[in-house]
């Protein structure tokens, strides 16, 4: 069985906040809310996002006594997973063929960030025109 904590902020399509069940470093989330979090859901036929499955080979790997691993999701969509169980955060990256059509097209997905009046831009908004975009974090 997890120990079941408070909200945990989860990283993926956006920033969602939900309740996560902690075994160790494995985040267990309830199956309804998978699809809010991470855009697909848990079938019989294995992850599916509207009509596009992908097959579990073990289906045991992602599901847990509590709900549905997260980490093992990820990792069976393709996406990396970072886990700090201890500041209550799972960040999931986009799926390796967009970071590699990424790489392969040399263009940053387009983030929406806060200017220095906290006015949001997107980087779209400078398509074409050279920018320096400096990210500071304190840990």
């Amino acid at each position: 069985m997890a120990e079941t904590t408070g909200s945990t902020t989860v990283i993926a399509e956006d920033a969602t906040s939900v309740d996560v069940a902690w075994d160790g470093e494995r985040p267990i989330v309830d199956p309804a809310a998978l699809t809010a979090i991470v855009g697909w859901e848990l079938k019989p036929e294995g992850l599916c996002r509207d009509d596009v499955c992908v097959p579990l080979a073990d289906r045991s790997a992602v599901e847990h006594a509590d709900g549905i691993d997260l980490g093992a999701v990820a990792h069976a969509l393709g996406r990396p997973v970072l886990v700090d169980a201890d500041a209550r955060m799972v960040a999931v990256g986009a799926p390796a063929a967009d970071r590699q059509q990424a790489l392969v097209g040399r263009q940053a997905p387009d983030a929406t960030l806060l200017d220095l009046e906290g006015t949001q831009r997107r980087l779209s908004e400078w398509s074409g025109t050279r920018r320096l975009l400096v990210a500071f974090s304190s840990w």
